[in-house]
């Protein structure tokens, strides 16, 4: 039996141990430079006894020009990537599918994410098709929930099964929940700040073309020293953010099947990968800079230490290790036979929560549509107060209502701003008037569309632990809850860290567990909970 559980804990120490590695070089890329530097303008220099004299004041000027260069290039990068996943998306080619599409393929890909999604509790991402790759590949991008991207190649969409594609978007929903797509971008941020470097070098050792007699213009020699530098530097900054990319691929490796229950699907992905040419490799002339974003690896590597993936062969063993090395046939999910595509359909399941809860089409559909979305919503959370309420509406059960305000995220952020702003702005004014779990769908909804300054004032860490934990307490005895403070407390606890917020979700659960029974409220409240800080429902919330 694989034991993913060992595999993800060995992964993240791994991860660990790579990135301190990655910014120490960095912080000796930095010092290498300032030192060259220094030695040209003359910081550095001998005594009469030919010994070394460093002439502190220049060369700490140039110390804070040189990091401060390098920080400026990657504040300058990270403002880049700062609107989230979308950016990465495009900037691969990528085209944004609509929440209402009527395509039967991307209709199909996006039933599958947001199967996915619910079956996890989070809102459902932006989905992106990459038209222009014939490969295999997918990937995931954004700092969180509320700016996270799914993407597909054509390739993928066109080849893959459903629980296939049920295990690639399950893995890229791990990158999401693992908080690695914020590293991701850490990582291309700083490596743009050490190419910087080289560029720099390029510039300067061209300065002195043209120039007359010798010693006149020390540039070009400094520039000579940046380019070998800064070339040195991506070297290793590439060795080690590949190093890290590959552990972030057994990671999520693992945490999909965990979370799928369901090892072929994701080693069937794999499997097709390897029984085509051309793999999963990106045409896209941005390729390099995303390539440790991808499913699989996305280009081709002389050296296996620059591969920004695991062997195919490794990672299906890891998931599948009776597997017998060989790979399938190529095939495509429009070959499949008529029993094969009445097996793919969705079926009731834990995992398949969204086909459990059995919506109403006609929800579904105004959930889907950036203009019925607004009001659809609006009607939903504020049931309660409406004085013609939606019929439509009346009768759904609390995980209905919530499964539903996640499927209609992604078509309300392609709302109308003016839509959009009135629909926040009713929740605001009519949140304190709801009931708890209302008021904690407003609190998904405005974390989801609202400035995230909005919610920056934080409280202790310990003081927001048991403000949650007394809320679950006192919503189980029928008490009124302190909802400011679990507004606060919800605040801080969106911050932590993965392995933080699942000791958190563990108190919760043992504070629910305590009497042993999980009321209904308890069950909703905690929904609310995990989906406003950015966690999956646990399993057995999932029953």
């Amino acid at each position: 039996m694989v034991n993913f559980f060992e595999h993800q804990q060995q992964a993240r120490r791994n991860t660990g141990l790579l990135v301190v590695l990655f910014f120490l070089a960095f912080a000796l890329i930095i010092g290498a430079v300032t030192l060259v530097a220094a030695f040209i303008i003359g910081a550095v220099g001998t005594n009469g006894q030919g010994e070394y004299q460093l002439s502190w004041e220049p060369f700490i000027w140039v110390s804070l020009s040189v990091g401060g260069g390098i920080l400026a290039v990657m504040l300058f990068k990270w403002l880049q990537l700062k609107a989230g996943g979308k950016v990465i998306a495009e900037h691969l080619g990528g085209t944004l599918v609509s929440p209402d599409t009527q395509d039967a393929v991307e209709r199909r890909v996006l039933n599958v994410v947001e199967e996915m999604a619910i079956a996890a509790n989070m809102p459902v991402p932006a989905v992106y098709i990459l038209p222009n790759e014939a490969a295999i590949n997918a990937f995931a991008a954004g700092y969180d929930t509320r700016d996270a991207v799914i993407g597909l190649t054509r390739g993928a969409v066109d080849t893959f099964s459903r629980e296939q594609l049920q295990g690639v978007v399950a893995h890229e929903f791990s990158h999401i929940l693992n908080g690695d797509m914020r590293l991701n971008i850490r990582l291309i941020a700083a490596l743009a700040g050490i190419l910087a470097v080289a560029h720099l070098g390029r510039i300067l050792l061209y300065s002195g073309r043209g120039g007359r007699g010798r010693n006149k213009n020390a540039l070009p020699l400094f520039g000579l020293g940046l380019i070998i530098l800064g070339g040195i530097g991506i070297l290793f900054g590439n060795l080690i953010k590949s190093a890290v990319s590959r552990q972030r691929e057994y990671l999520a490796d693992a945490a999909a099947v965990q979370f799928t229950r369901n090892p072929d699907g994701l080693s069937g992905a794999l499997k097709q990968i390897g029984a085509r040419d051309n793999g999963s490799q990106v045409k896209h002339k941005n390729a390099d800079e995303a390539a440790h974003l991808f499913f699989g690896e996305a280009l081709n590597h002389w050296f296996s230490m620059m591969a920004t993936h695991p062997p195919l062969d490794k990672r299906i063993k890891r998931i599948e290790p009776r597997w017998n090395g060989h790979f399938p046939e190529p095939r495509t999910a429009r070959s499949r036979s008529e029993q094969e595509h009445v097996a793919a359909q969705p079926k009731p399941s834990a995992l398949n929560k969204l086909a459990l809860l059995a919506l109403p089409a006609v929800l579904m559909e105004q959930a889907h549509s950036p203009q019925q979305a607004p009001k659809l919503v609006h009607d939903l959370v504020l049931s309660q107060l409406l004085d013609e309420p939606n019929k439509a509406l009346q009768g759904l059960k609390p995980a209905q209502q919530l499964a539903l305000v996640e499927v209609a995220i992604p078509a309300l952020r392609q709302a109308s701003e003016g839509d959009r702003l009135n629909l926040l702005k009713d929740l605001e004014a009519m949140a304190n008037s709801q009931d708890l779990f209302h008021w904690g769908l407003y609190q998904l909804l405005a974390r989801q569309l609202l400035p995230k300054s909005r919610f920056k004032e934080t409280i202790d860490n310990a003081e927001a632990l048991q403000v949650t934990v007394d809320s679950l307490k006192r919503t189980d005895a029928g008490k009124q809850v302190d909802r400011q403070a679990l507004c606060l407390a919800l605040n801080t606890c969106r911050g932590w860290a993965p392995k933080a917020k699942a000791t958190l979700v563990d108190n919760w659960l043992n504070t629910v567990r305590a009497d042993a029974v999980i009321s209904p409220a308890e069950r909703q409240l905690l929904a609310i909970l995990c989906a406003c800080i950015e966690v999956p429902l646990p399993d057995e919330m999932l029953q």
